[in-house]
């Protein structure tokens, strides 16, 4: 007790006093610093009003509990997080509406009839070999007449690829398809020894 009574103010009173002022000093700044903190995070999460005034008050009328209750309740993302989100969702359907018109290849814009990339003479449609209308490359049956499309050998290198227009049905230039009677020519190969 001596040691207590040797504090500032030198009674065991003034001692607790200044204790009791000490703790409600840092209560008071933690209680302050949780609505600041929570005004501000409510207003980076929503838009409206009323939400924001609930949430900072809630905080300033029940402090801990409060606080508690506005971390169960609040928004999840944020405004920003949000705007993000569409952003890249805007994003990614404008790159499906330009990769349904555009060249698979180069990935320049072309008009949907080309039938030949006009920048890197990649075959975008070819000729049915039923019905003889234009179909994609890249579709496996004809939408036209039901017709399965064979499946195209890719070209020799080298060698771009052209198409011709004949009449209402064109025609590609493809490299005869392999046979057993026709064998693939194959390079040589050379082994080190």
């Amino acid at each position: 007790m001596t040691f207590l009574a040797s504090w500032p103010g030198g009674s065991l009173e003034a001692t607790l006093r200044l204790a009791g002022l000490l703790v409600l000093a840092y209560v008071l700044v933690l209680w302050l610093s949780a609505v600041v903190w929570v005004y501000r995070d409510v207003r980076t999460r929503t838009n409206d009003q009323a939400s924001q005034v609930i949430a900072v008050l809630l905080v300033a009328l029940f402090n801990l509990p409060g606080l508690i209750v506005y971390l169960v309740i609040r928004p999840q993302s944020t405004l920003a997080d949000n705007y993000e989100r569409s952003l890249e969702a805007e994003a990614i359907l404008h790159e499906l509406q330009l990769s349904a018109n555009s060249c698979q290849t180069c990935r320049r814009p072309i008009d949907d009839d080309f039938v030949v990339c006009p920048f890197c003479r990649t075959v975008l449609r070819e000729a049915c070999r039923n019905c003889g209308r234009a179909i994609r490359t890249s579709w496996l049956t004809c939408p036209y007449c039901a017709s399965d499309r064979p499946v195209a050998r890719p070209a020799a290198q080298g060698a771009p690829p052209q198409a011709q227009r004949s009449g209402a049905a064109f025609s590609q230039t493809v490299p005869a398809p392999q046979t057993s009677q026709n064998p693939p020519r194959r390079p040589a190969v050379t082994r080190e020894g």
